[in-house]
């Protein structure tokens, strides 16, 4: 009978890598090896299967069926392989290992450094990786095993990915103060759309979030600046380039100052539900389990302080 050989773990994971690239010379990079040797590892792969994994299209490659069915296999493995080495680095001494966590760039100023603070007083040890990207983003590499938690608003229709609620905010209407809104107090929906506004990129949640709510108005943007940074977006509101729709707790200091003005988007309120993401069946080691518990404290004290204050 012919001994069978098990896969090459380094294999897998430079194709696991390709596959998510689809290039060699990218592959290559992350990996920190030669363009020819990512080359010679995926042909000794194809080799050990007898098939064919991929289709070269110009610079890019493609996956054969062949090679997509050993995708859908390689990269749970791949991934239950690096749980299970995070698990075991721990057993020598608990909170020697990491946390692999993704957040908003708003998230990590305003919410994660508390979390971090408490967390590092019990596990002064534990090792945090933290990535700056937004929700989707975040989502996309909870789901290819690039990080291990994030801080996330509620995930729209993912079945992989569980979502634990922490707390919520309001999304307002922010105008500069010299705003004919700003004697009334309230936003005049008939003339909504003669504004020009200042939002948050097309591509992420928020922006989606207030898409709905608006359609639910019967309502649709037709004319808005696209920027990345809320800080800037706030200095162009200032001097009256338009206005924006953020959080509550992001133009809080300017509106206590008296340099812009929040005001409710209408009877109904606009909320979003923040809270830590983690990949749908995925065993959470202590340390990560402790530390989404202080997140559920910290949200809950965040939201209680605002009401009270």
């Amino acid at each position: 009978m012919k001994r069978i050989r098990p896969f090459d773990t380094r294999q897998l994971q430079a194709f696991d890598v390709l596959c998510s690239t689809g290039s060699f010379t990218e592959t290559a990079k992350r990996l920190f090896l030669t363009q020819s040797a990512v080359s010679h590892s995926m042909k000794a792969l194809e080799d050990e299967t007898g098939c064919q994994l991929f289709r070269r299209q110009g610079k890019k490659v493609c996956l054969t069926e062949a090679g997509d069915r050993l995708l859908r296999f390689a990269r749970p493995f791949l991934m239950e392989m690096d749980a299970v080495r995070s698990e075991l680095e721990g057993f020598e001494k608990f909170g020697a290992g990491r946390i692999r966590l993704g957040a908003s760039q708003q998230a990590c100023r305003f919410f994660l450094p508390p979390m971090l603070r408490q967390f590092k007083e019990q596990f002064s040890q534990c090792r945090f990786e933290v990535r700056a990207e937004d929700t989707p983003k975040c989502l996309q590499m909870l789901t290819l095993g690039e990080v291990d938690l994030a801080i996330t608003l509620e995930p729209i229709k993912m079945s992989d990915v569980e979502f634990v609620p922490c707390f919520t905010d309001e999304l307002r209407m922010v105008i500069p103060v010299e705003h004919r809104w700003a004697n009334t107090g309230k936003v005049d929906w008939n003339e909504l759309l003669m504004e020009n506004f200042i939002l948050y990129n097309r591509e992420s949640y928020t922006f989606r979030i207030l898409n709905d709510y608006l359609d639910g108005q019967g309502l649709k943007l037709s004319s808005f600046m696209e920027i990345n940074s809320p800080e800037a977006a706030k200095e162009l509101i200032k001097v009256s380039m338009g206005i924006g729709v953020m959080a509550d707790w992001a133009v809080e200091k300017e509106a206590n100052e008296g340099e812009l003005i929040s005001l409710p988007l209408g009877r109904k309120k606009l909320l979003r539900t923040w809270g830590i993401s983690v990949r749908k069946g995925r065993k959470l080691n202590k340390a990560e389990r402790i530390f989404m518990k202080i997140a559920e404290e910290s949200g809950c004290h965040w939201m209680v302080n605002r009401r009270l204050g």
